[in-house]
Parts: C-alpha cells; sequence; structure tokens
C-alpha cells in the first residue's frame, strides 16, 4: 500500500508539490498570525489597563502625599496654638494675683518674647519713653524709636494696634530695616501707662496673622491687669479715705454724744430740782384750796367754792404733771430702783380695770379684757401697773362716748404681748413716731380738747425701757389705735 501511495505521489509533477507545500505553510503562518495577533491585542488591552491603574495610583499617591503635607502644616499650626494658649495661661496664672503695675511689666521677659515667636521686644514708658523692659533692642535702635515716638505718641492713643499703613509704622520699620514689627498701647481705662514693640531682626522675617491675634490677646490681657490694678488702688485708697471719714465722723458723734449726755443731764436735774421746787408750794395750795372750800375759815359763797373747786383740780393736774416729771427725771438718772419679780399679768389688769372703772363708765365705754389666768411675768409691779393705767387713761381720753377698749395679753413663746385697744380718733402716719416724744401733742382738733401734758406716753416708754422690753403702736387714722409692749414669761418649775 505504502508503494502504492509512493508510486502515486512520485508520478506527480514536483512544482505542484512545492506549491502545495508553501500554500500549506502559508495557512499554518496565517493561523499562527492569528492567534499572535489576539494574544497581542489581550495583552494591549491588559497593558492599558495597567497603564490606567499606574495613573490612578500615582494621582492618589499625589493626593496623600498633598493630605499628609496639609495634615502636617494643620498639625504644626495646632501645636504652635496650643502653644500659644499654655503661654497666655501661664502667663495668667504668674500675673493674676499681682496688684503692683511695675510687678506686672517684669512679666514680660525674653522667654515670653521667644515663647511668642519674636526674636525681640520692647516697652517704653509712655511719659517718658524710656524703656521698662529691653530684649534685644540694641541702644541706637531705642534712640530711634525714642526719636520717631517722640512727636507720634497720640497715634496709639487711638488705637489698639499701629496700623502697617500709617507713617510712623513706615518710618519705624524702614529706620530699623524690619519687615514686620508689631506696637501696642498698653493702658488702663483712658491712661496709657506704656508702648509693647515685638519684632523680628531681619527685613525675611515675616509676622503671621496668628502672631498678630496671640500678641492683641497678650496686651488686652495686660490692659485687664492694670485695670484690676487701678480698680483695687481706687478702692484702696477710697477705703482709706471711708476710714479717715469715719473715724473723724465717730469723734464727732462721740463729742455730740458727750455733749447730749451734758445736757440732759442738766435738763434732768434742772427738771427734777424745778418740780421739787414746784412740789412744795403746789401742796400748800392743795392744802389751803381743801381748807377753803370745807369752810375751815368760815363760809364761803357758792360761786367762791366753785372758783376753789377749780383750782383744786388744776392743782391736781399740775401735782400730776410735777409727779410724772420726777418720775421720768429719777428713771433717767438711773435712781429709779427696778424690782423685777413674776407677776400675774391676768390679775394685774383686773386691778387696774377695777380702779378706772368710774371713769370708764362716766364716758359710757365698753371695757373688754383677756388674759391667761395663771400666766405670770417678769416685771415690776408698780411700774408695769402704772404703764397700764397711762395707756388705759389714754385710751378713755381719746375714745368718744360709746367706744370700746379692749385689754389682751398673748403668749408668743418666752414673751408675752400686751396691747390696750381703743375705738377713738385713730393717729395719723407722720405722728406715729413722735408719739412717745416728752410733751409731744397729736395736731388733731378732736384731741386737742382734751387736757394732757404730753408726759404719759413718754414715761410709759421709759418704764418699758427699763425693763429691756419693747413698745410700740399701730393706729389707723380714724379707726383707732393700739399699743403693744412686752414682758418675759417665767417658765415653769
Amino acid at each position: 500500500m505504502a508503494v502504492d501511495i509512493l508510486d502515486a505521489v512520485s508520478g506527480i509533477n514536483p512544482l505542484i508539490i512545492i506549491v502545495i507545500v508553501f500554500f500549506s505553510i502559508i495557512v499554518l503562518l496565517s493561523f499562527y498570525l492569528k492567534e499572535k495577533m489576539q494574544a497581542i491585542s489581550v495583552l494591549r488591552k491588559e497593558l492599558n489597563h495597567l497603564d490606567k491603574t499606574i495613573q490612578d495610583l500615582d494621582q492618589q499617591a499625589k493626593l496623600i502625599i498633598k493630605s499628609d503635607m496639609e495634615l502636617n502644616l494643620y498639625q504644626q499650626e495646632i501645636e504652635d496654638k496650643l502653644n500659644k494658649l499654655t503661654l497666655i495661661k501661664n502667663l495668667i496664672t504668674s500675673s493674676v494675683h499681682i496688684l503692683d503695675t511695675e510687678k506686672l511689666f517684669t512679666q514680660i521677659d525674653a522667654k515670653l518674647i521667644n515663647d511668642l515667636g519674636f526674636k525681640k521686644g520692647l516697652l517704653l514708658s509712655f511719659d517718658n519713653l524710656e524703656p521698662k523692659v529691653n530684649i534685644g533692642f540694641k541702644p541706637n535702635e531705642i534712640n530711634i524709636i525714642k526719636n520717631i515716638l517722640k512727636y507720634k505718641k497720640e497715634v496709639l492713643t487711638q488705637t489698639q494696634l499701629l496700623s502697617q499703613k500709617s507713617e510712623t509704622y513706615r518710618r519705624l520699620s524702614c529706620d530699623l530695616q524690619i519687615k514686620d514689627l508689631l506696637i501696642s498701647p498698653i493702658k488702663a481705662s483712658e491712661r496709657i501707662y506704656s508702648i509693647f514693640m515685638v519684632s523680628n531682626p531681619t527685613l525675611s522675617a515675616e509676622i503671621q496673622k496668628s502672631d498678630e491675634e496671640i500678641f492683641l490677646i497678650i496686651c488686652m490681657y495686660l490692659n485687664q491687669c492694670l485695670d484690676n490694678i487701678k480698680l483695687f488702688e481706687d478702692l484702696y485708697h477710697s477705703k482709706d479715705d471711708l476710714e479717715r471719714r469715719i473715724k473723724e465722723r465717730t469723734n464727732e458723734l462721740v463729742k455730740s454724744l458727750r455733749a447730749i449726755e451734758t445736757i440732759s443731764k442738766a435738763k434732768s436735774d434742772f427738771i427734777s430740782s424745778v418740780s421739787h421746787e414746784l412740789r412744795t408750794p403746789l401742796t400748800s395750795v392743795k392744802g389751803f384750796s381743801s381748807l377753803l372750800v370745807d369752810d375751815k375759815f368760815g363760809k364761803l359763797s357758792e360761786e367762791a367754792k366753785k372758783r376753789l373747786l377749780r383750782i383744786d383740780e388744776n392743782v391736781n393736774k399740775l401735782m400730776d404733771i410735777v409727779n410724772t416729771l420726777l418720775d421720768i427725771s429719777r428713771i433717767e438718772s438711773g435712781k429709779t430702783e427696778v424690782k423685777i419679780a413674776p407677776c400675774e399679768i391676768a390679775k394685774l389688769i383686773e386691778d387696774v380695770a377695777d380702779f378706772l372703772t368710774p371713769q370708764i363708765k362716766a364716758k359710757e365705754l365698753v371695757l373688754n379684757f383677756n388674759a391667761p389666768k395663771g400666766l405670770n411675768l417678769y416685771m415690776d409691779k408698780n411700774l408695769i401697773e402704772r404703764v397700764l393705767i397711762n395707756l388705759i387713761n389714754n385710751a378713755i381720753k381719746f375714745t368718744p362716748k360709746g367706744g370700746k377698749i379692749t385689754i389682751k395679753c398673748e403668749q408668743n413663746g418666752n414673751e408675752a404681748i400686751i396691747s390696750v385697744s381703743d375705738t377713738g380718733y385713730g393717729i395719723k402716719k407722720d405722728d406715729l413716731e413722735k408719739l412717745f416724744q416728752e410733751f409731744y401733742r397729736v395736731n388733731n382738733p378732736d384731741t386737742l380738747k382734751e387736757k394732757g401734758s404730753g408726759l404719759g406716753l413718754s414715761l410709759v416708754k421709759r418704764i418699758v425701757n427699763t425693763h429691756n422690753e419693747k413698745i410700740w403702736v399701730e393706729s389707723e387714722f380714724g379707726k383707732g389705735t393700739t399699743f403693744f409692749f412686752t414682758l418675759k414669761v417665767v417658765k415653769n418649775g
């Protein structure tokens, strides 16, 4: 079979064989080239994708680097601000209790200037431009500053920070060969104490906005410290002045008090002397008028007896005034012996009411009294009896016919409040404060017709005062008056 094939092939034209082989090779190469072209296309696509990926990665890397740089700058800015805030805190901590201007300015030192981010600092007295603090400025530079500011100080009175656009700033910057500097007045209220200046020594250095803000904060804090110092000094001087004036006033009051005591003693002595002097002739007049009324010296006409009875009544009134004046005088001079002892208040009120019953009935008044039985109070019985008699007599005088008088005693803890009320004419508010003054009488047409010396209430107040107790009055004009006074309760057991 193989022989047959070889014979057949050998019978074909060799050229044909070559063509067939060549064609076969071309076909095979075409298939191979197609496959390679497909592989190259796939590789090209992958290469484009890889190139895009590399570009994206490069862009992301750039963004990461940029973000990292911004983050570093932001972090540096935060750290710088934190450092500045720490600086302000330390300055406040070290100076918050300083109450002396010169000591306050010692807080501006080289460390503060450096921590602020500057190389130079200068604090000049506003009045004479002499340096208070100097960090880094040379003598010739200070002279330049003084010469420029000498005639331009008023510029600083109207600003918080010297403007870079001002002529003064440009001259300082140019003559000192400094690109940026900060100048601010340090003042309290309207008065400027000093000029504060900071700078960096070269033309290339620039002061940042944040540095300017921190500098202004420091200056404002120093201004506030100066305000506090000035306020303290004003208060201190005011205190000294107030103490001096109080001392002077106290001395004047002591002198006035001594003068009053002298006058009061002279008045008491005079009243006592005059009262004693009046008592003898009044007693004599009283005695003779009584004898004449009783016809001891012969029969008198009815008209003469009426006149003598009027004389007798007026002598009794004069005797009562003299006795009251003597009582007041003795109490004021301390000659009255006050015997404090327990006494049943209900029994005392009942006895006084019984004693005054004729006057009450004569004026057709209703008398009510209410006091707890068995309640004992500390008092001088005779003096408190006098108080009750005077207060009830007062109520009888100034209460119209058909009115009512009420006497009460109410316990309030360790004290009792005794009150005498009436439904009389009442007292105006302006008269209440003067009611206990000697010889004072209320200026009221209804009450002026009632006779009186104006001494009864004054005596009542003095008696209550000798017991170290309180007395007061409440009244409504036209509706009545109530007098109150207190006494200590005797504790059981």
